[in-house]
């Protein structure tokens, strides 16, 4: 025997108090009244020397019980002697296989299945075995069982994916799943062993105790592969222009080679370039001088000739060809200042996606609001009640608004979709260097990420904005003034900017930051993302984001992806599919192209070094066998700390029995 924990048998000192307590001789609490003491004799009080154990059972329970705990506490185990072969001890394995985009390569899937089902024939009749799939994420197949047919039949039904693999999931999975240390697991990777799917940290992929790690490298000593890694260039395209999309083509382990890419649009072939791929390397093809039909087009780049991973050797794109966004600027200066700027900044940006039409308060109040991707209140202090109404309701049900204050919305002291007023305005005159600098800017906003923080713009006028427990300041003066805030309205958004867009308040307009200020501005409000169209495989689909409520997806098959409660809460959802999907709103269609995560493509193997640490991150106590010799394994010990907690609750109710006897004699006498 054996204890894991031996410096508790201290606490044994402590069946000294039993035995001090038993030594107390107290004094009879019953007094006789008696007339006289002069006929008694004087003795002594007896020694601790005279003193006797009294109530020895009840002590004697009283020691055990201070025994068994210390006991306990120390985790006594008891070792048993080897004698039983590695095959003849029940344990559990795990059958875990990849089914990441790289197992589709050649026929190493077919491979994974043939050895994972020579694993399940030779498991023992008291084995347990477990299967799971790596990639997307971890899949538990099944639950630990012993049936063969069973399962055989859960490994036919899997199939590899486009997804990416993770082993750093895996390990996780088997820290999660293994039992407790008295059963050995045995964890049969089936894989390529792929580099990119090692996370960070070695520390990740570590293996528990009693775990042991037996690698299955489905990889073959050369792999290469060619795919087309990245695509870019314009993807929305307003106004009839023409398209042009530039494709970098990839080869991993490759030998130098001749290649050709063809574009389709709408399962029509538009265009086919030829590149010379150097070994090993990268090489661009352009795609120019095409105007895709009008609204969205589903575009393809295929790379041939194909290679052993077809997957990764075609590449969507979605293209959409529609009319400027209108813009609805609302300005209160009769020589529109605000308005001119506006519209030569965005006039300056080479889509020319946007078309401003401006328009007086009056003119507003009687507009069409739903026609308009956006609207912009230039200096307005207020509407008519009417027209306050239709603008709250067009942005509560998902539209946005940009409100820009002026000299007559802060003098006025309010500003149209602003009921709480407005504070009065700070003036800085233009002489010296009595004005304001844009001090902290939030770059991690859309609109703000891509500028140079307002560097050198003066503000000389701005008004003093009221922040409120929803808002969000995105920039703020050089003395700690709101410049530009957010405001949530229901399922819209506000932009509040304290200075104009003319040059009276501030110099921004003779800037170069004021051309992409105004554009990422109007791309933000009005809902136009370019990351939306191209995504990668298991991204997540914020449909929560999009303008208005009532979305619905289309899967690439066709099939509603949501139910009707689902598409009015606007939840998430995983594209785990490669293809077009199709979202639907009231008025609007837009297609998301989902390809293969180019990092699948790098078929490069995880150094052999690297493979053998991982193995004996789990139990490798077992010694080598020696020829001749058969491989013996001792059994777990046994855990004896659990008799003693047992014996240690059935002592406490042997010392409270006896504990209440002897306090009943006491009561009787």
């Amino acid at each position: 025997m054996a204890l894991l924990a031996p410096w508790f048998l201290l606490g044994g000192l402590a069946v000294g108090l039993p035995l001090w307590l038993h030594l107390l001789d107290r004094e009879n609490p019953v007094r006789l009244p008696f007339s006289s003491l002069m006929f008694f004799e004087k003795r002594r009080q007896s020694s601790m020397k005279q003193r006797r154990f009294r109530y020895r059972m009840l002590m004697a329970a009283r020691i055990a019980l201070y025994s068994l705990l210390a006991l306990a506490f120390t985790k006594p185990v008891w070792e048993l002697a080897a004698g039983a072969g590695v095959g003849d001890v029940p344990g559990l394995h795990i059958i875990a296989l990849d089914t990441s985009l790289s197992m589709n390569y050649s026929d190493r899937w077919d491979r994974a299945v043939a050895g994972a089902g020579t694993v399940i024939d030779d498991l023992k009749p008291a084995d347990k075995a477990q299967i799971l799939a790596i990639g997307p994420g971890v899949q538990v197949v099944t639950e630990p069982i012993g049936d063969q047919s069973e399962l055989r039949a859960a490994l036919q039904s899997l199939r590899p994916t486009p997804s990416r693999n993770s082993y750093g999931d895996m390990a996780e999975a088997v820290r999660t799943l293994a039992p407790d240390a008295d059963v050995p697991v045995t964890v049969h990777l089936f894989s390529d062993f792929q580099s990119s799917a090692m996370p960070g940290r070695f520390s990740d992929v570590a293996l528990p105790t009693m775990a042991t790690l037996e690698v299955h490298n489905l990889a073959e000593a050369e792999s290469p592969n060619w795919t087309i890694e990245s695509i870019k260039g314009t993807t929305r395209i307003f106004g009839g222009r023409n398209a042009l999309i530039e494709a970098t083509v990839a080869g991993f382990g490759t030998p130098e080679t001749r290649k050709t890419v063809t574009l389709l649009l709408n399962g029509k072939e538009v265009a086919r370039r030829s590149v010379d791929v150097p070994a090993a390397g990268r090489a661009s093809v352009v795609f120019e001088g095409f105007e895709p039909p009008a609204g969205n087009n589903r575009g393809e780049l295929v790379l041939e000739p194909a290679d052993d991973l077809p997957l990764d050797d075609k590449r969507l794109i979605a293209i959409r060809n529609a009319e400027p966004s209108t813009i609805l600027f609302v300005h209160s200066d009769a020589r529109r200042r605000d308005l001119t700027f506006f519209s030569a900044a965005l006039d300056a940006s080479a889509q020319a996606m946007f078309r401003v039409e401006g328009v007086s308060v009056t003119q507003a109040e009687q507009s069409r609001l739903d026609a308009y991707s956006l609207l912009i209140l230039s200096d307005v202090p207020q509407l008519s009640r009417e027209a306050s109404t239709r603008f709250e309701t067009y942005v509560k049900a998902g539209g946005s608004v940009l409100v820009v204050l002026g000299p007559k919305a802060t003098l006025a002291g309010k500003a149209a979709l602003m009921p709480e007023g407005l504070e009065e305005f700070n003036y800085t005159a233009r002489d010296g260097q009595r004005f304001q600098f844009a001090g902290s800017v939030d770059e991690s906003h859309p609109v703000l990420g891509q500028l140079e923080r307002f560097q050198g713009v003066k503000f000389y006028r701005y008004a003093k904005l009221p922040v409120g427990p929803e808002d969000d300041v995105l920039a703020r003066l050089s003395d700690g003034s709101p410049l530009l805030i957010e405001r949530p309205m229901g399922a819209g958004r506000v932009l509040i900017l304290a200075s104009s867009l003319d040059n009276i308040w501030n110099d921004l307009p003779i800037h170069p930051v004021f051309v992409p200020f105004v554009l990422e501005t109007a791309r933000y409000l009005s809902g136009l993302d370019q990351s939306l169209r191209q995504l990668s495989i298991d991204s997540i689909l914020e449909l929560a984001k999009g303008r208005g409520s009532g979305v619905q997806v289309f899967d690439p098959h066709g099939e509603r992806m949501l139910s009707l409660a689902d598409s009015a809460a606007g939840e998430d959802l995983r594209l785990t599919e490669l293809g077009f999907y199709e979202l639907r709103r009231a008025g609007a269609t837009e297609l998301a192209a989902v390809n293969a995560d180019p990092r699948e493509s790098n078929l490069r193997p995880i150094e052999a070094d690297l493979v053998s640490m991982w193995e004996a991150t789990g139990r490798n106590d077992a010694s080598e066998p020696v020829e001749g010799e058969e491989s013996l394994l001792a059994p777990p010990p046994l855990k004896l700390w659990k008799l003693f907690l047992l014996l240690l609750v059935i002592m406490t109710l042997v010392e409270s029995v006896i504990g209440n006897y002897h306090l009943k004699v006491q009561r009787e006498v």
